[in-house]
């Protein structure tokens, strides 16, 4: 059963919106989004421009953020059969694992001794996440 509108309305705004700043805080982190009210404000408070650790953390955050406004989003957009219900989640949590990994690898603050472990199980889970969804799968057949 497909969602009533008015969620799939709210959720197409909400999550999308939650994709675009994922992005911004992943790719630039303290950039301001001119549609957000005193989102320039919020970035100087917490220093995502000027302080190196705070940027890692909102890209953190933006890995963070962006899987789970995909996934709703694949959750109320996606297909209306489990088995590929299951394969469009798979492949988002492994995308966003895979960029979570290459987050964690790229930040200079600490040294790959710290910080390498935890980037390889992200990216090692995410690409077997991407493999699996890729992997053909049948229909279930329609009962009547």
């Amino acid at each position: 059963m497909l969602p009533r509108p008015l969620l799939s309305l709210i959720s197409f705004v909400v999550d999308g919106l939650g994709l675009v700043v994922a992005a911004r805080n992943v790719f630039a982190p303290g950039t301001p989004l001119s549609f957000i009210p005193e989102d320039d404000v919020f970035q100087l408070h917490f220093g995502a421009t000027t302080d190196p650790k705070m940027a890692f953390v909102f890209q953190l955050f933006g890995c963070c953020l962006g899987a789970v406004s995909a996934a709703k989003l694949v959750v109320v957009f996606g297909h209306r059969e489990g088995t590929f219900l299951r394969q469009k989640l798979l492949f988002v949590f492994g995308a966003f694992g895979i960029a979570l990994g290459k987050v964690v690898y790229g930040y200079s603050g600490l040294g790959l001794s710290v910080t390498g472990g935890f980037a390889l199980m992200q990216a090692v889970e995410g690409a077997a996440m991407v493999a699996d969804a890729l992997r053909p799968r049948p229909s279930k057949s329609k009962t009547s």
